[in-house]
């Protein structure tokens, strides 16, 4: 029971500290000192290092707060594909609800750091993986948007995503530290949400300008 409180101190204090001042800010010695423990290896012991602390937090975000490439691939099991607008909506429930609490706000912000700063090309790898979770996802996508060039029907997909993940860390942002910025001033939920529908709706209905030719994950 003590391991597992210990764990849970250094989880909770290393959450609060990288969402609110950035992974790359927070030092080691100021997750122990939030926890309230002295031993200096206790971060060592319990998750191996600092990276693997975050790698634990984004874990929980990818998995159970922002589930949202497994919610979109699950639409592959559907004998009707879904509207592109079932689609975007999914993404877009998932993000405002995660940045209706405090802790999603939290892990908005890490989410944003790891994947555009700490590890910019990890979702381009994760693409490019085999993975079964990847391999259906994109098959939804190709399933959900059959008059897209396959490449071109990802990398929308891809930019949807990143374009989502900006939007709700600035909000988050704004909203850990209570001084929301004029552009996103916006206090209901639902609100939040349809901007997030209109943005991802916008950017998967374009007119087609390119063609796979220009498109890589490799």
């Amino acid at each position: 029971m003590a391991v597992r409180d210990a764990r849970h101190r250094l989880r909770e204090a290393a959450l609060d500290l990288f969402g609110r001042n950035g992974v790359q800010h927070t030092s080691t010695r100021a997750i122990l000192d939030a926890a309230g423990m002295r031993n200096p290896s206790a971060i060592s012991y319990h998750f191996g290092s600092k990276a693997e602390l975050v790698d634990d937090l984004v874990t929980e975000f990818i998995t159970d707060a922002y589930p949202i490439i497994r919610l979109q691939a699950d639409f592959i099991n559907r004998a009707q594909p879904p509207t592109v607008e079932e689609w975007a909506a999914t993404a877009a429930d998932s993000a405002a609800a995660l940045i209706s609490t405090e802790r999603g706000c939290l892990l908005a912000r890490l989410w944003w750091e790891y994947d555009c700063v700490l590890h910019p090309d990890a979702f381009e790898e994760f693409l490019a993986s085999g993975l079964p979770l990847a391999v259906e996802w994109q098959q939804a996508i190709h399933k959900t948007f059959p008059d897209l060039p396959p490449l071109i029907a990802v990398a929308r997909n891809v930019i949807v995503l990143r374009s989502i993940e900006w939007l709700i860390a600035r909000r988050a942002r704004n909203l850990l530290v209570q001084k929301p910025a004029h552009a996103l001033m916006v206090k209901d939920p639902a609100a939040v949400r349809d901007a997030l529908l209109e943005v991802s709706m916008a950017l998967l209905t374009a007119p087609l300008g390119l063609t796979d030719d220009d498109m890589t994950f490799s």
